[in-house]
């Protein structure tokens, strides 16, 4: 059985250490982390499908990767975080774009 996480934002905002890096085309895999995207229920965190993932960043202390998954609602991503000293989903966080930068208006692109 998998652990779920959900993670409060300021759990989240722990996981940064500037500078950010998009380490998308460089990054392998701490762990494989589809068995805990398939263990979430996605109708309880209110998203209709999943997409790939699109980008993966690194934060400066090479403490976390966070694997940013598309889904279903418009500008909306699903971050796996991988805790990368024990090799493990530390848990997840839906970051909704429009939120965050408070563009409810016009959309900004698909993600």
């Amino acid at each position: 059985m998998v652990a779920i996480r959900r993670l409060r934002e300021d759990e989240f905002k722990a996981c940064f250490a500037e500078p950010m890096t998009d380490a998308t085309a460089t990054a392998e895999a701490a762990m494989d982390i589809w068995p805990y995207v398939d263990a979430l229920d996605l109708d309880e965190i209110g998203l209709p499908y999943l997409n790939d993932v699109r980008h993966i960043y690194r934060d400066a202390r090479n403490r976390f990767d966070q694997v940013l998954i598309g889904t279903g609602r418009f500008n909306t991503l699903l971050v796996i975080v991988v805790d990368l000293g024990r090799s493990m989903v530390f848990g997840h966080f839906l970051l909704d774009l429009n939120e965050e930068y408070g563009t409810s208006g016009g959309p900004l692109r698909s993600i």
